[in-house]
């Protein structure tokens, strides 16, 4: 079994920029491997430097994406 097979299947993904903190946080839902899958929520955040200031474009932006085949 190769390692990309043992990795759980990724289901949808969300991002947004936090104002206060800086930051852009991106959230995760995995489907997880086993007889029960579950669902797997992870995140990451990724903090900037105050004195930097975000684009517009950026700052005014959400994203979500579903990767289930419809």
């Amino acid at each position: 079994m190769s390692a990309a097979n043992k990795l759980p299947h990724l289901v949808a993904s969300s991002s947004r920029y936090i104002a206060g903190r800086n930051a852009v946080q991106t959230v995760y839902w995995r489907a997880s491997a086993g007889p029960n899958p579950r669902m797997v929520k992870t995140n990451k955040t990724c903090e900037f430097d105050r004195s930097q200031l975000a684009p517009k474009s950026v700052r005014l932006q959400n994203h979500n994406h579903s990767f289930i085949n419809k």
